[in-house]
C-alpha cells in the first residue's frame, strides 16, 4: 500500500479523533446532560408520573402569581396542561431563569420535611429537646423580621380538627414558632428560594449531625 496513503490515513483518524473528544468534552454530544430532567435529577428530584399530576393541580391552584407557567392561570388550570407543559420541557435545555418552575410543577410532590436531608438539615425538636434552641429563636424575632419582612412566620389556628394559617406574627414565643413551624413542615417543598422554604430553614432546622 502506498505509504503516503497510510499515513495520510493515520492522520486523519488521529485528528477526526481528537475532533470527537474534543466536541464531546464541549457538550456538543451530550445534550442529555444539560437538559431539566438531568437538571431535577442531580438535585434529587424525582419526576412527577401518572398520578402526581392531580395533586400538582391543586398546589398550582393556590399558587403565587410569581409561581405560575405563562399562559396556564389558576382560576383555569388543568392537569393535563401542565403535564404538557412539562413533557414540551424536561428534554430541553437548561435554563436558570425557568429552573424554579421546572422545580415545583415537573417533580413529584415531596413535604417540606422530607426534602432536608437533601440540605443536610434536620427539623428542630417541638418537644423539650431543643428549648434552647427555641428561646434563641423567639428572642431574635423581632430584630429578624424587622431586617427581612419576608421571613414572617403565622398564627396557626389548630382549634379544630385541621391546622389552618392565621396572621403574620408580629412578636412570637417560642410555642407559636414550634406551632408554625410543625405546620410549615407538612406543607409542599417547591424550591429552595420559596418564600415558604426560606421561613423553615431560617426558624425550624439545624445542621444535620
Amino acid at each position: 500500500m502506498n505509504s503516503a496513503l497510510v499515513k495520510g490515513s493515520a492522520a486523519f483518524a488521529a485528528t477526526s479523533g481528537a475532533a470527537t473528544m474534543g466536541a464531546y468534552f464541549s457538550g456538543a454530544f451530550s445534550k442529555e446532560d444539560n437538559t431539566f430532567r438531568k437538571y431535577l435529577s442531580s438535585i434529587g428530584r424525582e419526576i412527577a408520573s401518572s398520578g402526581d399530576w392531580e395533586k400538582i393541580k391543586e398546589l398550582y391552584a393556590s399558587a403565587e402569581n410569581k409561581d405560575l407557567i405563562e399562559g396556564i392561570q389558576t382560576s383555569n388550570v388543568s392537569a393535563e396542561a401542565i403535564t404538557r407543559w412539562c413533557d414540551g420541557k424536561l428534554n430541553s435545555e437548561y435554563l436558570a431563569s425557568e429552573k424554579n418552575l421546572i422545580e415545583a410543577w415537573c417533580s413529584k410532590p415531596v413535604s417540606i420535611i422530607n426534602r432536608l436531608s437533601h440540605f443536610k438539615l434536620s427539623a428542630l425538636n417541638t418537644t423539650n429537646t431543643d428549648d434552647g434552641v427555641w428561646d434563641t429563636k423567639a428572642g431574635s424575632y423581632s430584630a429578624d423580621i424587622a431586617k427581612d419582612s419576608s421571613l414572617k412566620a403565622n398564627e396557626i389556628n389548630d382549634s379544630q380538627s385541621t391546622k389552618t394559617l392565621g396572621s403574620e406574627l408580629t412578636t412570637a414565643t417560642k410555642e407559636k414558632l414550634k406551632k408554625w413551624c410543625d405546620w410549615a413542615k407538612e406543607q409542599s417543598y417547591q424550591y429552595e428560594e420559596s418564600v415558604l422554604f426560606k421561613r423553615y430553614k431560617h426558624w425550624c432546622v439545624r445542621s444535620k449531625d
